[in-house]
């Protein structure tokens, strides 16, 4: 262990034969803390041991293995990349330099996913910021005062008037650049969408989109709440509501990030440092998370209206 420990970059290594022949079903599933210094890590599959080195080469002990915690990240916002997805990455060459620096210019096979080992796999992952929606110009809107059905007061001369007060909104997202990974794959992001009624205010949702062109998908906001109102009349008027409506409709646009993260497994044709296998991870070697990065680009179609300022009026 010489040359091969001279990285920053935690790295995992495993013992095996060639990947065609088997593959790391015994990895480990998580690890307690590491010793001090840790910079690498090799795993035996045959004594199922992992130790740690330090940056250069000094064997500081083994790990203990413990259960692995479950995975926060919601359902939808991941799909598996392929080795060439990997290739294709803006900083790709920062992982493949570190790997000759680390073992040298050997021939090898590259991998990810092996056998949908779910701790070490090679992801597309939706950010975990919130995508925003930035609205082109001003809303169009247009105000009216309306008027609910009236109502004809009984013997009581009292009568109690109902209505819907607030808003209602609905975005249409539809997708006008794909993601370079997982074409035709549905994710799920968290949108912030503007109140184009009351552009001081945001609504977040969540949606599922569709990695495909001119895909849509609309979501739907209601805010309204029932107001009721009692007024006193003379006995046999009909009363009514007059209300103010305000109609308002717009575009926008905003992107979803999508982030490659995980291990790429490098297979070697000869032992490197008495191993078949090692594996970089992607968030290590490429620390610029925008050299890992594709998006799914969006317009967004806007509509909402606001009902509000009721006001009662009776008449005989």
């Amino acid at each position: 262990m010489q040359q091969a420990f001279t990285f920053v970059n935690l790295l995992l290594a495993l013992t095996a034969a060639p990947l065609a022949t088997a593959s790391p079903l015994q990895l480990p599933r998580a690890f307690d803390s590491l010793p001090s210094g840790t910079h690498a890590l090799a795993f035996d599959p045959e004594t199922g041991s992992v130790s740690s080195y330090a940056h250069d080469g000094t064997f500081l002990g083994r790990v203990n293995q413990t259960a692995l915690a479950p995975s926060k990240r919601a359902d939808g916002t991941c799909t598996n990349l392929s080795p060439d997805d990997l290739k294709g990455l803006e900083g790709w060459s920062l992982v493949t330099d570190q790997a000759a620096k680390n073992w040298g210019n050997g021939k090898y096979n590259l991998a990810t996913n092996i056998d949908n080992e779910a701790n070490y796999p090679a992801t597309a992952c939706v950010s975990e910021e919130t995508a925003k929606v930035t609205i082109n110009g001003d809303p169009s809107c247009v105000t009216s005062t309306q008027s609910s059905s009236g109502t004809l007061v009984g013997t009581s001369g009292s009568v109690a008037l109902s209505a819907l007060e607030g808003t209602s909104s609905s975005t249409t997202i539809t997708t006008t650049k794909t993601s370079d990974w997982s074409a035709g794959v549905s994710v799920s992001a968290s949108i912030s969408i503007p109140d184009i009624v009351d552009v001081t205010t945001t609504a977040t949702t969540s949606i599922s989109i569709t990695n495909s062109l001119s895909n849509a998908v609309t979501t739907t906001s209601n805010n309204q709440q029932t107001q009721t109102i009692t007024m006193a009349a003379a006995d046999g008027a009909t009363c009514s509501l007059k209300f103010t409506s305000k109609s308002c409709t717009g575009s926008g646009k905003g992107s979803i990030v999508v982030v490659a993260t995980g291990w790429a497994w490098f297979e070697y044709s000869s032992k490197v440092d008495g191993h078949y296998y090692w594996a970089l991870n992607i968030e290590t070697a490429i620390p610029d998370a925008s050299q890992r990065s594709s998006s799914i680009d969006f317009t967004a179609a806007l509509s909402a209206t606001n009902d509000s300022n009721y006001n009662g009026t009776c008449t005989q």
